[in-house]
């Protein structure tokens, strides 16, 4: 799937407590490969300049489909195993 973003928008508009974080947590249970766009990797797009301005922006939100689009076709990874390595890889990370 090319346009997770949209998904998340329409879950958002016509779900019933889908915004946030739960639509992409929900589709990612049900199997829908979805990126995430937690805290840890809003920090990575914001640190490589790939997303400016709000988080929940039509633009910050396109901006980082396009870039997880262009990273699945060069590695060959899923959606879901690349936001989990970015988030691993940036933030706070601390096992206690």
């Amino acid at each position: 799937m090319r346009d997770v973003i949209g998904l998340w928008l329409y879950l958002k508009k016509h779900g019933s407590r889908l915004g946030g974080n739960t639509g992409p947590f929900a589709l990612r249970t049900l199997g829908v490969d979805t990126f995430l766009f937690t805290q840890d990797v809003e920090g990575f797009l914001r640190s490589h300049g790939i997303v400016e301005g709000g988080r929940t922006s039509q633009r910050a939100l396109k901006a980082a489909q396009a870039y997880f689009n262009d990273l699945r076709e060069q590695s060959g990874k899923s959606l879901a195993e690349l936001s989990r390595i970015i988030s691993f890889c940036h933030g706070q990370n601390r096992v206690q």
